[in-house]
This record gives structure tokens, C-alpha cells and sequence, in this order.
């Protein structure tokens, strides 16, 4: 064992201990049953997943009001489920539905203690949702899981490339998420402050660091690779670098790859649900968290699409019995892969996922916003129903804005927050509307930048 593998193997000692004695959570456990099953055939994955889907709708059907009066009004019942084909009866969900539904949608089963969360709205449409604390810990099993898959398991050393809380967050959520990050061993740099003005401190911090993972949103690592391959600069080579947030394409694939001397592993998640699905070793694809998730794929009439034939996505949580996400779409779209892995693991893949990518914004004096950005604040405004993000021209950004509530005290923090971020050089113009066209398709483009920027492919 090397030097960094024992520090490795003390620190994820320390997390255990942390998570486990301490804090009385069972992360741990749940990962090992993870790293069990990933090996048992697919077959065998379908039977336990399918039992468990009818074991949780049964305990939905009696906890929660809303999805219990639902189901009995559409004559469906968990008892009927005899086959997978069957569950296609149940209805889709959708945003608005959670969003006029989330107190009748919640648990009543007594003992179950809830955490509530925010989607970033990535869609253009922000969510407020809950879980319970049960299924916090599956999820989290399941992040360790699929970033030991990359080398980024708890206790390696790792750089984040990574969104940050807004400037005016609370206190405690700054301290706590400075103790996570000693815990473990993370460097944490906010990539809404990329850009040239940033990139030799980012990199003295990299080779400070000296990480064996880098994890990073997908556009904004791919921009700082950009920035130090065109001033010359070679950064310290990791084992690994994990992006998510943003999909991946193959030519950003590359060019990372090419600076950082490391090969790139994607993953693929939600707020919701956090990690969704993630590559191994082989990079053949993204392995479903089958144990924990049941992810469909389905035409836009509902119906299953094919292995190879592009779906949307939606999602069930086998986990959530606090607040149920029962066929649920993530407006993502997918394409599964018609082969398993040759990595032997039984957990089916997607070959890659189509429609996720938010588009980078770029200011006059060089600085770089990941289209994460305006997402991950005004998730924070509970105001906002849908917004629309607009760069046109270098020196303004356009927020087209579906917010009844919008304050004068909201404009003015907003303002506060991307002029921290964006500088004085970039005009910000807010535009409160009463609705956002949608695309040809039928979708919002949240972030559209109609200028190049490092985070476009030349020729794409």
C-alpha cells in the first residue's frame, strides 16, 4: 500500500466514523450492499428491482393521500402489478403536479423525518420537493459507489470545479460546507469565477492540491482546459476526472483528456435523485443505479422505446417513501445500450445521454459563466416560476423572468449576485414576462448564448 492509499484508507475510516457512529447514518452499509449486487446478473437485478417497485407502490399506495386517491380513482392497485409491463398503466407525473401536490404527497406514515430540497431548475422551471432521511442515505451510497468506479471514492484527494452557495447564504451553511470539504479532502473552487483573470489562481490551487480526482461541471472544466492549454500551462495530472451537471461530448472529452493527461469518466444525475447513473473502467456507457432507481425510456406518446432508440427520461425512486417520485420525467433525453459492459457488471447502461447541455455565457473582460449558474441561485428565489437566460451581445445578459412575487429586495440581491460573479462589464437586463416561448420541440431552452464561447464546439 502506498503512502496515499493508507492516508486513502484513514480518511475513509474517519468518514465512516463520522457517518456511522456520529451522525447514526447507514451510508456505509448500503454502499457494501451496492458494491455486492453491481456483479449479480442482469436478470437477477430485474427480479429484485421489479419485487421491490411493487413492494414500495404497495407502501405508497397506504402513506400518501395524493398518490393513494389517485391511483384508486384510475382503478390501479400495487396488487395488480403481476409483470413489468404492467406498471405502464400508472400515470406519468410531472412538475406542476408536485408542485400543486407536495403536501398531500408526503408520507403519513408516522416516524418518517423529512428533508426538504430544491431543484436548481435546469428545465427553467425550479422545484421545491422532500425525502426522507432513509433515502438520503441510499442515494449517497450510491454517489460513493459510482465515483469509486472513477477513483473518487471517499478519502482520495480531490479539486472541485464546482458550484458554490451564494455569497449571502447562511453562515452555518458555509461552515458546514467547509467541514465537508476537510472531511473529505476536498478542494472546492467556484466555477462561477472561471475566467482568464482566475485561471492562474485555479491553477496554483490545482497544484497545491495535487488531487487524485478532479470533479467538475462538465462545460466548466472543459473551458479551463481551454484557457491553460492556449497559455501553455501543463497542470498536474490526476487519476481521474469526474464531470456531471452538463452533458459530455466527445470532443470535450478529448480536449480534457489531452490537458489533464487523465481519462474522463461521465456521470449522469438530478437533484431529484442525485446520482442517476455513471461510467466504469471500460467507459462503455453510464450504469443504471438499478438497486435504488427504475429509469424508463419512453416515446413522447408514453410508450417504451427500443435499446438503441432515442426516449425520454423517467424516473421512479425505490427509495423515497417520504415523499414519492412515482414515474417521474427528468426532461432529459437517453438512449439505452442494446449490450451489457464488459466489465461483468449486471447494471444495464445507457449509451449516452442526448439532452443535457446548458450553454456557457462569456463577459468583455473574459470571465466565463457555466450555464449551472443562474439555475443554482435562483433556486434560491421562490418567486421564480420559469426564467430564461439571453446573451446576444458580449456585453449583456437578458433574464426573462415568470415570477409573480419578483420583490424589489429580490431584484436587488439578484443583481448583487451575478454582478459578483459577471463584474461590472456585462449589463444585466431583467425582463419579468407572463410566459417563455418554447422550443420546436416543445422545451425551454434555459441558457442561450448566441455568441462563441469556450464551451462550443467549433463545428458542432
Amino acid at each position: 500500500m502506498t503512502g496515499d492509499d493508507a492516508v486513502t484508507a484513514f480518511r475513509r475510516g474517519l468518514i465512516r466514523l463520522y457517518e456511522d457512529g456520529l451522525h447514526r447514518r447507514f451510508v456505509f452499509r448500503y454502499w457494501r450492499e451496492l458494491e455486492a449486487s453491481q456483479w449479480q446478473p442482469l436478470e437477477q437485478l430485474q427480479a429484485a428491482q421489479f419485487d421491490r417497485l411493487r413492494r414500495f407502490l404497495l407502501r405508497v399506495q397506504v402513506t400518501s393521500p395524493w398518490y393513494g386517491a389517485t391511483w384508486r380513482a384510475g382503478g390501479l392497485d400495487p396488487r395488480d402489478l403481476h409483470v413489468p409491463a404492467d406498471f405502464q398503466r400508472w400515470p406519468v407525473i410531472d412538475k406542476d403536479i408536485i408542485r400543486t401536490h407536495r403536501a398531500a404527497m408526503r408520507s403519513t406514515a408516522p416516524g418518517v423525518t423529512l428533508i426538504a430540497k430544491a431543484t436548481g431548475g435546469s428545465s427553467g422551471v425550479p422545484m421545491r420537493f422532500d425525502l426522507d432521511t432513509d433515502s438520503n442515505e441510499q442515494r449517497m451510497a450510491a454517489w460513493h459507489r459510482g465515483y469509486q468506479w472513477a477513483g473518487a471514492g471517499p478519502g482520495t484527494r480531490q479539486w472541485y470545479l464546482w458550484g458554490v452557495a451564494p455569497s449571502s447564504s447562511a453562515a452555518w451553511r458555509k461552515r458546514k460546507a467547509r467541514l465537508y470539504d476537510r472531511l473529505y479532502r476536498r478542494t472546492t473552487v467556484s466555477c462561477f469565477d472561471l475566467g482568464e483573470a482566475t485561471m492562474q489562481p485555479f491553477l496554483d490551487s490545482l497544484v497545491r492540491t495535487r488531487p487524485h480526482a478532479i470533479v467538475s461541471y462538465t462545460n466548466a472544466i472543459y473551458a479551463f482546459a481551454r484557457m491553460l492549454e492556449a497559455k501553455g500551462c501543463i497542470p498536474p495530472s490526476p487519476r481521474s476526472v469526474v464531470v456531471g451537471a452538463e452533458k459530455l461530448h466527445d470532443f470535450q472529452r478529448e480536449t480534457i483528456e489531452r490537458v489533464f493527461r487523465a481519462p474522463v469518466f461521465e456521470t449522469y444525475g438530478c437533484r431529484e435523485f442525485m446520482l442517476i447513473g455513471a461510467e466504469c473502467e471500460h467507459h462503455s456507457g453510464l450504469h443504471l443505479t438499478m438497486e435504488n432507481l427504475l429509469v424508463e425510456l419512453l416515446d413522447d406518446d408514453g410508450a417504451p422505446v427500443a435499446p438503441g432508440v432515442e426516449g425520454n427520461v423517467v424516473v421512479t425512486d425505490l427509495t423515497n417513501l417520504g415523499m414519492p417520485f412515482v414515474r417521474y420525467p427528468t426532461g432529459d433525453r437517453a438512449i439505452a445500450s442494446p449490450v451489457p459492459c464488459p466489465c461483468g457488471r449486471g447494471l444495464p447502461l445507457l449509451e449516452k445521454v442526448t439532452g443535457r447541455r446548458l450553454d456557457m455565457l462569456t463577459t468583455p473582460d473574459g470571465r466565463i459563466l457555466p450555464g449551472e449558474f443562474f439555475p443554482h441561485i435562483l433556486k434560491e428565489v421562490t418567486a421564480v416560476q420559469r426564467f430564461q437566460v439571453i446573451q446576444e451581445r458580449a456585453d449583456t445578459i437578458v433574464v426573462k423572468l415568470v415570477a409573480p412575487g419578483w420583490t424589489t429586495g429580490n431584484e436587488e440581491w439578484f443583481r448583487r449576485e451575478v454582478s459578483a460573479v459577471a463584474g461590472s462589464a456585462v449589463r444585466l437586463e431583467l425582463q419579468l414576462v407572463d410566459q417563455i416561448a418554447l422550443t420546436a420541440a416543445g422545451k425551454l431552452q434555459v441558457v442561450v448564448n448566441r455568441l462563441a464561447t469556450p464551451g462550443r464546439a467549433e463545428n458542432a
